[in-house]
């Protein structure tokens, strides 16, 4: 019988998600526990990190010096992985809820290949993702020869696959399987992906694919800090999607007006102003409708001083998210199928607005802009689904 040894890496200080992300609950276990109880039973399991109560046993170790980063994390469990005389060894981070089932994906893959000594996951785009792996006991040597005295401590965990070569193959993950939860609101996409407001829908992206072979398209719009990309993403993780961000799509001329130049503008102008709708229907809707990949220039909100970013790319997919403020703006409307407004109440957006420290006169610009959208261009009731964020709450704990 084949000796696997799981290296589950549940290591760093959760300083996006304090006091303690692999604590918070998925479904109704710790997102840790959900990671070791989806791995089978005979697997031996190594959990490079604090000591910690779990549900099932587990060896468990910390990297040398501590805090020495992933790449010394996945070294030190390798190296621990290997005494116990394992004849395969998978690794995978332990804030990914379906990181056991990349795990297993990649060790059968492994085992297909006989002449292969390790598999490693990559995303969509090809990224490898070095913290996805399978291993045979050669490759694990390999692996740590090449990491060298130090342990890998401050080096890229990219890196160390090169040691690897040309004995090393890749395999690709799904979205859902490399997902890893950094922040809460990761945590609540996840969660949301079970809720009846997915389901729905996904009840509609069916209903479109019964009736046509192109790719779908799915715009999510509604007011700001209703809560849609978090809702974009928990589609996505369901669908497989490729997700278009309204945002990237930012007018460059806007940095340039000056607050009198904004306030002489009228409502319906303000609408046109805000999102440059041609460049995102003729560079990333119709390519991806079409079944082609898109790669286009972001803004570049880093600078925000209507500068454009560099190259992105979004894969093609079956199914395509626009999501932002005028996701489903009249213009777009014969390459959009299904239209879903989320609607948001005055005090929580409210609340969420605050929370963002936006520059008021900003503010007063944009809120103009969207009381003529969703009150003449496009009411909320001319939407194919209405939703807000009391469905998204609903099933979240699933």
């Amino acid at each position: 019988m084949r000796r696997v040894t799981a290296v589950v890496l549940a290591g760093g200080a959760s300083q996006r998600f304090p006091p303690d992300k692999l604590a918070h609950l998925v479904g109704e276990e710790p997102l840790l526990d959900r990671a070791l109880s989806s791995l089978p039973e005979d697997f031996t399991v190594v959990v490079v990190g604090p000591v910690r109560g779990v549900a099932r046993p587990v060896i468990f170790m910390t990297e040398d010096p501590p805090g020495g980063g992933p790449a010394a994390a996945l070294i030190a469990g390798v190296q621990r992985a290997l005494a116990e005389s394992s004849d395969a060894i998978v690794t995978f981070p332990a804030d990914t809820p379906l990181g056991a089932q990349a795990a297993t994906t990649l060790l059968s893959r492994l085992e297909s290949e006989p002449d292969i000594d390790a598999v490693v996951g990559v995303d969509a785009h090809g990224r490898e993702q070095p913290l996805h792996l399978a291993l045979r006991p050669t490759a694990a040597r390999t692996l740590l020869t090449g990491a060298g005295p130090s342990g890998a401590a401050g080096v890229s965990a990219r890196r160390l696959l090169d040691a690897l070569r040309p004995g090393l193959i890749s395999h690709e993950l799904t979205p859902a399987e490399l997902w890893d939860i950094d922040t809460p609101e990761q945590l609540l996409a996840w969660q949301m992906q079970f809720s009846p407001a997915v389901s729905a829908i996904l009840d509609l992206i069916a209903d479109g694919r019964s009736r046509s072979d192109q790719p779908i398209v799915v715009a999510i719009d509604g007011p700001s800090c209703a809560g849609k990309s978090i809702l974009a993403t928990a589609v996505a993780l369901r669908s497989g999607a490729s997700v278009l961000e309204g945002d990237d799509f930012y007018q460059t001329v806007l940095p340039r007006l000056t607050v009198a130049q904004r306030e002489a503008m009228s409502d319906h102008a303000v609408v046109d102003a805000v999102i440059d709708w041609a460049r995102l229907r003729d560079e990333a809707l119709l390519p991806l409708r079409a079944g082609q990949s898109a790669t286009f220039q972001p803004y570049d909100w880093g600078a925000d001083d209507g500068r454009l970013a560099q190259l992105k790319a979004i894969r093609a997919a079956d199914v395509i998210i626009v999501d932002g403020v005028y996701a489903a703006r009249p213009e777009l409307a014969d390459l959009v199928d299904v239209a879903v407004y989320l609607g948001v109440d005055p005090q929580t957006r409210a609340d969420r607005y605050a929370a963002r420290h936006n520059d008021p006169d900003w503010t007063r610009f944009w809120e103009r802009g969207e009381a003529h959208y969703f009150g003449v261009v496009r009411p909320p009731a001319s939407f194919d689904l209405q939703l807000d964020v009391d469905d998204l709450r609903n099933g979240a704990d699933a």
